[in-house]
């Protein structure tokens, strides 16, 4: 009978999970200050949650994201950078996110795009408990045409089932009513497909705008950029029915009413899944759901609306990396947070807030739990026993994304969609530190032959040749809500001591601290010099080669014996 009670008491203490996660989506919100968009549901959900100001991707593009954050592990550690691979492929005995609360007894559930479709294939059956409702490709589709294009825009006026987003929302509701008559607690992840082009939308969120602004400062590329940094990948023309298509080039940007329109239709879109947010949420309230409900609202990477010439994510610049992130834990109290977090976070997180066991060893990241409930309000979970991950807030954040290219002399002309790893040439690293947002593009190692992947160490890169192009970006904190005030100008070639602790400090991340959130070594080596940047302490700068590393040993110069007397 005791054991009984104790089962029944676990049982209520474990929390429900509800994901809206979002495609696309920047962090677009008047929530964080982007007052043109109407988004009253997200924003309201805001008001009752934990909002990251500072959250970011780990890589800046679908596929290797989602297989990131769904693995609670980096892209250096999973091996899947693009549309090529993904985990159960790269990596032996990985426990997902979502199989890792069907391990504990829930009712876990899965529509929409929650993993890239096919990366695992079927949407990793060993993930859900219940089956899956796939992303419908025939209902994300523009219907409309000009000249034989495509349009990037269609508002429509169709059935509500013809937009797939709007089943997915149906199914959430649909699966919350199912878990709670079963009484078993449940995980809900529903992907909605929008904002993702094409921006194919019910008319009245189309009409709902007027004239969205465009960017002024910030409209063409940064100054003294490096060419490897801008992209079109994915992009190469956008088309309206009101202006025809445009080419996307980096040295020309569109005109302003182009602008107009298509942010329209990525408003339109944002907007649009806010109102499916809302619906899904008031089911929440109906079944009295909210005091045992954990919500969360993310997106897999940002996106580019003009700004930085860019129409796109694939890049490392702020707004393809950043990332809304907002929970709605039961008995926290609501509130911002400024602290560096990654979507990495989100596996031992959410573990640690449902009140689940520890995670496997292996998976990275770290619980915001601290942050989120910085007193006990509700059972301690993945922080309770065993090996603990480091939990101490960061004061920096990593993404990266790979160059794949076609001329060497056209180095913004790139797609390592369909690339193998072991063939992609530059990888770029990205280090998001108070301030300061450090970039740099990295030479592969030469792979020798018969070489394997596995044989390659823990990352792609050879930290010992001097990187292919460096970007630093100073950043106003404060100004976070201006859109149009990120990366303006590299300073790089004015800020060698900042560069130089940067750089370290991303070296030893790439080498060391990613792969182990408990080796408080590197940790402390890598604080110390992010805070020498930004406190503006100078170290002498590194040689190429041999930045963060002593070098190899038929490199270093022996000192030449004198003959005896």
């Amino acid at each position: 009978a005791a054991a009984a009670a104790a089962a029944a008491a676990q049982e209520k203490e474990r929390r429900n999970v509800l994901w809206f996660l979002v495609d696309d989506l920047r962090p677009q919100l008047n929530a964080y200050g982007q007052t043109e968009t109407q988004t009253p549901h997200m924003d309201a959900l805001a008001k009752e949650s934990v909002v990251f100001e500072r959250a970011y991707c780990q890589v800046t593009v679908c596929s290797p994201s989602r297989n990131s954050f769904m693995t609670g592990r980096r892209p250096d550690s999973i091996g899947v950078y693009n549309f090529v691979d993904h985990f159960r492929k790269t990596t032996k005995d990985v426990v997902a996110l979502p199989e890792f609360f069907k391990r504990d007894g829930y009712v876990v559930a899965g529509a929409g795009k929650t993993y890239q479709p096919n990366k695992p294939p079927d949407y990793d059956p060993p993930s859900w408990t219940e089956p899956y409702l796939p992303l419908a490709k025939n209902l994300t589709r523009c219907h409309g045409s000009l000249k034989g294009r495509s349009l990037d825009v269609c508002p429509e006026n169709l059935a509500r089932t013809d937009f797939m987003d709007e089943r997915v929302a149906d199914w959430a509701i649909r699966t919350m009513r199912d878990a709670q008559t079963r009484k078993r607690p449940f995980f809900v992840a529903a992907g909605f497909y929008r904002p993702h082009l094409r921006w194919h939308v019910p008319t009245k969120y189309y009409d709902a705008y007027a004239t969205p602004t465009a960017p002024l400062k910030t409209r063409a590329v940064p100054s003294d950029m490096p060419d490897v940094a801008w992209t079109s990948e994915g992009c190469h023309t956008l088309t309206s029915a009101k202006f025809g298509t445009h080419v996307i080039d980096r040295e020309v940007a569109l005109p302003t009413e182009v602008i107009s329109e298509l942010r329209k239709g990525y408003f339109a879109c944002v907007s649009f899944v806010d109102s499916l947010v809302g619906r899904v949420l008031e089911e929440q309230v109906r079944g009295s759901l909210e005091d045992n409900t954990i919500v969360v609202l993310s997106s897999d990477h940002g996106f580019h609306l003009g700004e930085q010439n860019s129409w796109t994510k694939h890049t490392l610049f702020e707004h393809s990396a950043r990332v809304p992130l907002i929970l709605r834990v039961p008995g926290a109290r609501p509130g911002r947070s400024r602290h560096f977090v990654d979507l990495v976070d989100l596996y031992r997180t959410l573990a640690d807030l449902a009140g689940l066991p520890e995670p496997p060893p292996d998976v990275q990241g770290r619980s915001l739990r601290n942050i989120i409930l910085p007193s006990p309000a509700v059972p301690s979970g993945a922080g309770s026993g065993g090996k603990k991950a480091n939990d101490e807030p960061r004061n920096f954040s990593v993404s990266q994304y790979p160059r794949c290219f076609k001329d060497w002399s056209r180095l913004w002309d790139s797609n390592c969609k369909r690339t193998p790893k072991d063939d992609i040439p530059v990888m770029g690293y990205t280090l998001r530190v108070d301030g300061f947002r450090f970039t740099e593009w990295l030479h592969a190692k030469k792979k020798k032959m018969g070489q394997k992947s596995d044989d390659r160490t823990r990352h792609l890169v050879d930290l010992d040749r001097a990187p292919l192009a460096t970007e630093l970006y100073r950043y106003d904190e404060a100004a976070l809500a201006d859109f149009d005030a990120y990366e303006v100008e590299n300073v790089a070639r004015r800020e060698p001591c900042v560069v130089a602790n940067l750089r370290r400090a991303l070296y030893l991340f790439i080498d060391r601290c990613q792969h182990d959130e408990n080796d408080e070594d590197c940790q402390r080596h890598m604080a110390r010099a992010i805070a020498a940047a930004t406190a503006g302490l100078c170290r002498r700068p590194p040689p190429p080669g041999g930045y963060h590393r002593r070098r190899p040993e038929h490199r270093r110069r022996r000192r030449r014996r004198l003959p005896r007397r």
